[in-house]
């Protein structure tokens, strides 16, 4: 479900050990023997890789705080009311954020032409 970055298990070749320049994206291997460099090609794909990551997991994360607000504001007195208030506005005000950054990333992709990835 998640593109996570793939481990990388040992190096696929010793020869280049001892070198003074060490290319670690030709000497390691990811499970499959495949080196990370033909993975990777670049480090804009591992920033997209990682974004796209973050926002899902920030967007479960809201959804669980909301769920936690509710279920607060159901099952306490007047004082679960307010823990649930806070919970609440923090909560939209990170949803607000994220979608702010998904809109923003948008508008630099229409612009520019770059991908993003999201």
């Amino acid at each position: 479900m998640f593109l996570f970055v793939q481990k990388v298990y040992a190096a696929c070749s010793s020869s280049n050990f001892g070198q003074n320049e060490l290319n670690l994206g030709d000497t390691l291997c990811l499970s499959d023997s495949t080196p990370v460099s033909q993975v990777y090609t670049s480090p804009a794909f591992l920033v997209n890789l990682i974004v796209t990551n973050l926002f899902t997991i920030a967007g479960v994360i809201i959804f669980f705080l909301i769920l936690l607000a509710g279920f607060k504001f159901i099952s306490q007195g007047s004082k679960g009311k307010e823990e649930a208030k806070g919970i609440l506005t923090a909560s939209i005000a990170g949803l607000v954020i994220m979608l702010a950054a998904y809109w923003i990333l948008q508008i630099i992709k229409v612009l520019t032409g770059v991908d993003v990835g999201i």
